[in-house]
């Protein structure tokens, strides 16, 4: 067997998939799908180094939790986490413990309502999934993560010093049931912003991501 590899280059598509498994108890599908997502969006072969996923809109995207946005023209996203971006996203506890699930949901409302150019419906779906299967992984059974587990996992990005993986296996069908939970909180911090005649209209569609979502945002700030 092939040592594993501790620089963060040249990671087997299997050495990805076992340690998503060992590490986050990852069930082998979802496992099998992050994986080969990375490799085939970001990788050579079915290898990838780590600093490979840094490259900009592949699975990198504007409108990050923890990152700056990408300078237009530059190929490549920053690794480096923004002190204030950490700092703001903390600020959203409205418990002053942790961050639940509307408490990312209104997060991500707010970084997305700020960016220039709106994301995608692929980045805004990976945007959500990104919140989802971090409470997953890292939450409570309501999805509240501890702040002190954020500044870890987000700020230093490493495993919380009190790192236990989830005892439910995360898998497929809870990470997408999750991701819907997160779009309808998300959809109801629009609303409670931005009322007025398109109320009804939002009512009747899914958060827009993208161009649409835009456009339908424009209409209603007219």
């Amino acid at each position: 067997m092939r040592d594993r590899p501790h620089n963060g280059k040249n990671i087997g598509y299997w050495q990805l998939t076992s340690a998503l498994r060992e590490v986050y108890n990852i069930t082998t599908p979802l496992a099998v799908l992050l994986s080969l997502g990375g490799i085939l969006t970001c990788g050579n072969g079915l290898s990838l180094n780590l600093e490979d996923l840094a490259a900009h809109n592949r699975i990198e995207h504007d409108g990050s939790l923890v990152h700056n946005d990408t300078p237009t023209g530059c190929r490549k996203a920053s690794t480096s986490v923004d002190a204030a971006r950490l700092h703001s996203l903390l600020s959203y506890a409205t418990d002053h413990r942790g961050l639940t699930l509307s408490d990312f949901s209104r997060a991500r409302v707010d970084i997305e309502a700020a960016l220039d150019k709106p994301l995608s419906s692929l980045q805004s779906r990976i945007a959500r999934g990104e919140v989802a299967l971090t409470s997953r992984v890292l939450g409570t059974d309501t999805g509240e993560i501890s702040l002190e587990r954020i500044r870890q996992w987000f700020g230093e990005e490493r495993l919380p010093d009190d790192w236990k993986k989830s005892k439910e296996p995360v898998g497929i069908m809870n990470v997408h049931a999750r991701v819907n939970e997160v779009e309808e909180m998300m959809k109801k911090v629009w609303l409670t912003i931005y009322t007025g005649p398109a109320f009804i209209l939002l009512m009747d569609f899914p958060l827009f991501p993208g161009q649409e979502g835009l456009a339908i945002r424009n209409r209603i700030l007219v």
